[in-house]
């Protein structure tokens, strides 16, 4: 049976309700993939590097490290077919992704699509033994039930109309309908009401790094 390494990306651990949401969704499929590990992790910018090391030397790499390390992520082993998981997931680029996939439903602009997943076999393993190295990432047989007690703990704080609100905003500073002035002030706005354990500078920088993400 194939293991990858899926984590919730820091877009979907600051906004508390969409990331109970996305765990939710993977419960509901538990007849396709199972939950080995769960674990709240504070990313190192030595473990970003190494994470996106594939990547290194492109213009999106400090990008890619700058929002990995940009809050706690979640992450998981999962045990099942990883192009099913990928299928699951939809596609990389939030306005590609299909309508009913994870990253269309809660993803916010671009590479800012709520979810990683290892993206073949190969992959799987090479970043389950980097992630274990790093950050002690291993199977827990509580893992269902941590997931079901965040669920439980903030599935009732979820605002998903607040996602087509921050994908408009995206919208209109790509199309340069607004300033990037603007969007950012409506951002922090959105996002303290999605964020309730976040600090005003936690919700500015993440804001920040949505909005370079748009404007790559």
């Amino acid at each position: 049976m194939e293991e990858s390494l899926v984590f919730l990306k820091p877009d979907a651990v600051l906004r508390k309700g969409i990331g109970a949401a996305i765990l939710q969704e993977f419960l509901k499929n538990a007849e396709k993939f199972s939950v080995k590990a769960f674990k709240e992790i504070i990313v190192s910018e030595q473990l970003a590097r190494k994470h996106y090391q594939e990547h290194e030397g492109k213009f999106f790499f400090p990008w890619l490290v700058k929002c990995l390390c940009a809050a706690p992520v979640l992450a998981m082993i999962i045990q099942g077919d990883i192009e099913t998981i990928r299928e699951f997931l939809g596609a990389t680029f939030v306005q590609k992704a299909e309508s009913d996939s994870i990253r269309g439903k809660y993803g916010i602009w671009g590479g800012v699509n709520s979810v990683h997943a290892s993206d073949s076999p190969e992959s799987g393993r090479r970043e389950l033994e980097l992630w274990k190295n790093f950050t002690s990432l291993n199977e827990d047989l509580e893992a269902p039930k941590k997931i079901k007690d965040y669920i439980a703990k903030w599935i009732e704080t979820v605002k998903e109309e607040n996602v087509i609100k921050l994908r408009d905003l995206c919208r209109n500073l790509a199309e340069g309908k607004s300033t990037r002035e603007e969007v950012h002030r409506e951002f922090i706005r959105i996002l303290a009401e999605e964020c309730p354990l976040s600090d005003t500078q936690t919700i500015r920088n993440f804001a920040d790094i949505v909005i370079e993400n748009v404007l790559l």
